[in-house]
This record gives C-alpha cells, structure tokens and sequence, in this order.
C-alpha cells in the first residue's frame, strides 16, 4: 500500500463505517494525511493505528483514554490495562449480582405465586444494598475502589465473622478477660495475619483506615452488619490487647525508660515540655495562646497545608481519651513524658485552641 487508500476503501479494508472514521478524526484520534484537494488518505501506519482503537474500544476504554494512552509519552499501558481488568470485573460482579437476584425471585414465585410483594422487597433489599455499598466510594481513590468495592457486598467475610464471634464468645464468657492475656494475644496474632491476608495495598488500607475512623457515617445497612457481629466490641478489646503486646516489645527492646523516637519532631516535643511547665496558666491567657500559634503552625507544616488531613488528625487526637493505655504510653513515651504528663498537657492545648475557636467565631 505505498499510495494510500481514499476513505471508502480504507473503511471496508477496516470493516469500520465512513461515519466511524470521520467521527476519529475529528477528535484527534486517526488524523489521515490530506491531498491538496483536502481528501482524506489512509496509510499502512494508519490501518495499525486504528486495530490499536478498535482493540482498546473492545475492552470498553473511551475515545479520550484511548487518545492519551496512543499519544506521543503516555502513562504505561498495562496500568490503564489493569484499571480497565478491574472495571470490568467490577461490572462483572455487579452482573452476577443481579442475575442471582433474579433468579432468587424467580424461585419465590415459583413457590409463592401470590407473594409478588415479598419478592419486590427482596429485590429491592438487593438494590438498597448496592446503593449502600457506593456510599463508601468516597474513602478511597479511584482506583483503590474499583478493585475494592465488592469487599463491602459480603462484608465481613466468613473469617472476620468467625473471628468476631470467637472474640466476643471469650468476651461473654470472661468480661474481665486482660489484655495481655495468653488469650488475647492468640486472639491479636489471628488479628494480624487475616488482615495481613486480606490486602497489602496501600492506597486499600488508606481507604480501609479513613472507612473505620467514619463508620458513625456508614450508611444504614452496613452498620446493622457492625452490630449484628459486634465488630466495635472485638476491635476495641484487639486493639488494646496489640498494643499492649507492643509496648511490651518496645519496652523489651529499649527498656522502661522513655524514649523519642525520631517519628515525632524536636519542635513537637519541645512544646509539649514547654505546656507542661505551664499547666497552671489559664487557657485564655497571651502564654497560652501563642503555644496554640506554635501547635497550629506545627500541624499546618506537618500536613503540607492540606485542611482535611488537619481535620483527621485533630479528631483522632481529640478521642485520645478512648485510645487503649498502650498506645497512649507509647505516644507519651515519643515526647519523653509519662502518660499523665502527657494527657495533661494535651487537655491543656485543646482547652487553649477550643477557647481560640470561639473568640474567632464570635467575631
């Protein structure tokens, strides 16, 4: 083909249409050459081209992805290859899911020809509960959800489920059950591995992080499951007895005497030391406002300036009252203070910053 063909013939060579191949170039995707007399004319180069569009439209990737992924310096192919694999199972799953739910109605009329109502309802339960699932969308990027988002639809899964009832069976039958029990810790190490086991991927875990913290927000159907398996209750009681364990390895390691480690910065801790020497002040005072202007710029230069990650980390830091003691002993023990020191000067700077918001608010 060294002199090209005219349009007509290079649609039938390509078994595409005319309108397919005007449609192409006109959003840039296959851009022909031109004769003088503005005729499009198709090459060799042109014909690979369009199987490269035609095998990407296949997999169901839009015009404009298939522009960037062909353009001169595009991302990596396999990685728009591996989202597209993940959106179509996702698809795929939703597919299964409704076909299961038809089938399930068809079964029920069968048996109950007059039960059309409780069928509708049983439909619309598995609608409700995609609708449900979606909520979550917005803890994770988009393509941590894609290859995620059927972790909700039969969530918590036969392990989990086996583990909290395990948990809380302990839990009913001892209700003073330590800790640092043999217990506990077979209970904390079946903890890790199965969530070692059910995903390593970070932005996943970022996502999985941001859900829980949140699940006050959950949409309903998702906290029936949270109660029906009593899932606070056992993450309560594991979280305490890991971090117990270790503090106990911490401490096996660097002895009883606290330490800082490098995870909390010399700015952070001197303050901290510079509050505690100052617990008698009243929050509203000049003293204690600036240490408030010191805490604030802290968090700013530690969060890059980003509003809702501030956000996240003050309210995990409010709720410090309801952290397991270890982890509080290991937080204190990074700015080289006991616990109590510890809660105490934290009290101190949230009563300052509390008293700040409200005469800012006022004005």
């Amino acid at each position: 083909m060294t002199t090209g063909y005219r349009i007509h013939e290079f649609a039938s060579l390509a078994g595409v249409t005319v309108k397919t191949l005007h449609h192409y170039d006109r959003v840039g995707l296959l851009k022909p050459r031109r004769t003088e007399t503005r005729y499009r004319v198709y090459t060799a180069s042109d014909l690979e081209r369009l199987r490269q569009i035609l095998a990407l439209r296949f997999l169901g990737l839009p015009l404009r992805r298939i522009r960037e992924l062909l353009a001169p310096g595009a991302p990596r192919l396999h990685l728009a290859l591996r989202q597209q694999r993940q959106v179509l199972e996702e698809k795929r799953r939703l597919i299964d899911r409704a076909i299961g739910a038809l089938a399930t109605a068809e079964r029920g009329l069968e048996a109950t020809p007059g039960d059309t109502s409780g069928i509708l309802q049983t439909l619309i339960t598995v609608i409700g509960m995609h609708d449900s699932i979606d909520e979550m969308r917005k803890y994770y990027s988009d393509e941590a959800w894609a290859s995620w988002r059927h972790h909700y639809e039969e969530w918590p899964s036969a392990e989990w489920q086996a583990l909290y009832r395990d948990i809380n069976a302990a839990l009913d039958a001892n209700p003073q059950l330590s800790v640092t029990s043999e217990t506990a810790q077979r209970f904390g190490a079946r903890w890790l591995a199965l969530d070692r086991a059910t995903t390593t991927d970070a932005s996943i875990r970022t996502g999985l992080r941001k859900a829980w913290a949140d699940r006050d927000h959950w949409p309903q159907a998702l906290k029936e499951r949270l109660v029906a398996h009593n899932a606070d209750r056992a993450t309560r009681f594991i979280n305490e007895a890991l971090w117990e364990r270790w503090e106990a390895e911490r401490l096996a390691r660097e002895g009883p005497a606290p330490t800082a480690p490098a995870r909390v910065s010399e700015s952070r801790r001197r303050l901290y030391h510079d509050c505690a020497a100052a617990l008698s002040l009243d929050p509203a005072s000049p003293e204690a406002q600036a240490f408030v202007t010191r805490w604030r710029a802290l968090l700013d230069a530690e969060t890059g300036g980003d509003a809702e990650t501030a956000a996240e980390m003050i309210s995990f830091w409010r709720g410090r009252r309801t952290w397991p003691p270890a982890m509080t002993r290991y937080t204190a023990s990074c700015y080289d203070m006991d616990a109590g020191t510890w809660q105490r000067v934290a009290d101190f700077i949230e009563a300052a910053h509390d008293h700040s918001a409200a005469v800012t608010a006022a004005n």
